[in-house]
């Protein structure tokens, strides 16, 4: 049914709207099939990058979905949000990327990362010890294109 309803939407939007989606990933992953990336991977991803992408969420205080974060290799991070800029520090534990923030209003967090075309899902395995259903952002490594739906501004 959902392939129904994207045929005909794409019918109905036209072919530039058809053109973009084709281009796009359209598989979102399956955390109960799927694994998330490894330490390695993680490492090869993350360390000395910086990934742009958006929340699935978003804060009360801010005005945008779309961040920047910089994993740099010696361990610090910055992360950008609108007119907000955030420091701390990140690590790899397994298979979760976890960051601690220096602002006493951010909680450390830990993701498990899966990546669809150049897109990656970040998964964040618990807010205070309740666990979280889907994906809370998703990044690309900036300078990329994206090629996940739907598409990130």
């Amino acid at each position: 049914m959902r392939y129904l309803r994207l045929i005909i939407t794409a019918g109905m939007m036209g072919p530039l709207w058809a053109a973009s989606v084709a281009n796009a990933q359209m598989n979102m992953p399956d955390i109960s099939e799927d694994l998330p990336l490894t330490e390695s991977e993680l490492n090869a991803t993350f360390k000395g990058q910086i990934h742009r992408g958006s929340y699935n969420f978003i804060r009360r205080d801010m005005d945008t979905f779309s961040f920047e974060e910089e994993t740099r290799a010696d361990g610090g991070i910055r992360h950008v949000q609108g007119a907000r800029i955030d420091t701390g520090t990140w690590a790899i534990k397994d298979t979760q990327i976890c960051y601690t923030y220096d602002a006493d209003d951010l909680n450390p967090a830990c993701f498990e990362i899966y990546q669809r075309g150049n897109c990656y899902y970040h998964y964040q395995k618990s807010v205070r010890g309740i666990s979280r259903a889907g994906f809370t952002a998703r990044s690309v490594i900036k300078g990329e294109e994206p090629d996940c739906a739907p598409r990130m501004s």
